[in-house]
């Protein structure tokens, strides 16, 4: 379908400038009015006809597309109801890992003065690579709802959204929890009238640039505002929504009611699972439970859904907070930013995994770039690429105060880079977050981050050999560059880190 519009646009663009070069050619030549006006008119007549062809192909393209999935997500629907009235299997519950309690390094040291680097080559005890960049998920071809249908209003992170959605024709009961009645259900909802809500959650997806967690509670919003926060039926409802999505998800009886129990790509912490596929499915309720019935059918076409926030949305409309950060030693690194408390809530409610390079990948959200970007910009622009990484990293060291996660949340977490600005604290892992995001947004260089045991710093990899403690990665060399050594140049190592074995993270 977009090949067909890509064409159409191209054909336009052509047709445009055939019309174009003829106008001029004809009034340098002085044509005759009448000549240059039934030339003009059988050009247009051209363009209408060829854009009137390309659009047929196009809407003939987009209609095949829908119809050939209509009918196969009729017959995966049907399948799959028939394979929820057999019995569902019982399964062992493993217990949440909790979040991690923070191993506490050293506070923040500050160099000696004097202190000068040496150039030293760290051991390395492993590497651990950058995770691949998954592809967004595909949008299933769901036709478009009429336009007169009724619409419901739910919101998701304070922001509000729009579905097309006849709510008293929607709505279902299940009389229980047991195979048959969930079979039931499944097929009414696989009639076409849910289609248009399916249609404008997938669009609110994109719209938003979503996650596929955020992507998840926008379902959860839409299901509960239709039939009841937390029902059974909200549950099922927002099940059947992500599997047409294209996600894979199972359904389980947790206690007599409904859970979701669903894969990523990537472990999480405080959320209890079952093994099903050799892959930890996450069941989504705060309960205690040892056991779970689980239907364990695949859908077909399903994917595992990536943990990782690989776009920022930008919501607007929230409470914004305002700070200023200032470097100590080079003191014309200044900027004020400015932080939306809904993009806050949105990060802070993904679950937590130890994969620092993720919260690297996401980045900075454009309105704080916005500011922070030129500020620095016009102070290291014109300086060495060692002058500005310096300057880079004294600005992390000294604009930032230092605290454990504990003491501000009673848990270790890592922070997006968002957060370290809206939270009055952060710590090492924050830091280094911080600083290999700068790093790599403004100077274009490679950045590896440094795991020793309750430590985290990072190393960068400069165009020319500079002094300092360094890794040798893939025939590269990565200076140290420690954003919690307060006061310490580039290629300082903390003492107590000296000849310890460290992780390197690729990004």
């Amino acid at each position: 379908m977009g090949n067909g519009l890509t064409r159409m646009i191209c054909a336009g663009i052509f047709i445009i400038f055939q019309l174009s070069f003829f106008i001029f050619n004809s009034a340098q030549a002085q044509v005759g009015r009448d000549e240059y006006e039934k030339q003009r008119q059988k050009m247009r007549e051209q363009y209408n006809q060829e854009m009137g062809k390309l659009r047929k192909e196009y809407d003939d393209t987009r209609r095949k597309a829908e119809e050939e999935y209509a009918a196969f997500r009729k017959k995966a629907n049907e399948e799959y109801a028939a394979a929820m009235r057999e019995a569902w299997e019982e399964m062992g519950v493993h217990p949440a890992e909790p979040k991690p309690k923070e191993v506490r390094p050293p506070m923040p040291r500050t160099k000696a003065p004097g202190k000068m680097p040496t150039t030293v080559k760290l051991p390395v005890s492993t590497v651990l690579p950058s995770p691949a960049k998954l592809p967004p998920a595909p949008l299933p071809p769901i036709p478009e709802p009429e336009q007169e249908m009724p619409t419901m209003q739910f919101s998701v992170y304070g922001t509000d959204c729009m579905a097309h959605a006849d709510a008293s024709g929607l709505r279902f009961t299940l009389p229980s929890v047991d195979e048959k009645s969930i079979a039931a259900a499944w097929q009414q909802l696989s009639m076409e009238k849910y289609d248009g809500l399916l249609h404008d959650c997938l669009a609110r997806r994109e719209e938003m640039r979503l996650s596929d967690w955020g992507y998840l509670r926008l379902l959860q919003g839409a299901s509960d505002k239709l039939l009841g926060k937390g029902t059974n039926e909200a549950v099922l409802l927002q099940m059947y929504l992500l599997a047409q999505s294209g996600y894979r998800v199972r359904i389980c009886r947790v206690n007599g009611h409904l859970a979701l129990a669903i894969p990523f790509n990537n472990s999480i912490y405080n959320y209890s699972y079952v093994t099903i596929d050799d892959m930890p499915h996450y069941v989504l309720t705060g309960e205690d439970f040892e056991y779970v019935s689980t239907c364990k059918i695949a859908f077909p076409h399903e994917r595992v859904a990536n943990i990782m926030v690989q776009e920022l949305p930008a919501f607007t409309g929230g409470a914004k907070k305002s700070r200023t950060l200032q470097a100590e030693r080079f003191g014309t690194m200044k900027a004020t930013m400015t932080v939306d408390q809904r993009l806050i809530d949105y990060l802070g409610d993904h679950p937590l995994t130890h994969n620092w390079e993720y919260y690297v990948l996401t980045g900075l959200s454009d309105e704080v770039k916005s500011t922070l970007y030129p500020a620095l910009r016009s102070q290291i622009e014109g300086k060495s690429t060692e002058k500005a990484v310096l300057m880079l990293l004294d600005f992390v060291q000294s604009a930032f105060t230092y605290e454990y996660d504990d003491v501000q949340f009673g848990y270790d977490r890592p922070f997006f880079a968002d957060e370290s600005i809206y939270y009055p604290y952060n710590d090492c892992e924050d830091r280094s977050i911080f600083f290999s995001i700068l790093v790599r947004d403004l100077l274009g260089l490679d950045v590896v981050l440094v795991h020793y045991p309750g430590h985290l710093a990072t190393a960068v990899a400069f165009p020319n050999e500079v002094a300092g403690d360094y890794f040798e990665l893939k025939g590269r060399r990565y200076t140290v560059c420690d954003p919690t050594y307060v006061g310490a140049g580039i290629g300082l190592t903390m003492d107590c880190y000296i000849g310890v074995d460290a992780k390197l993270v690729e990004l």
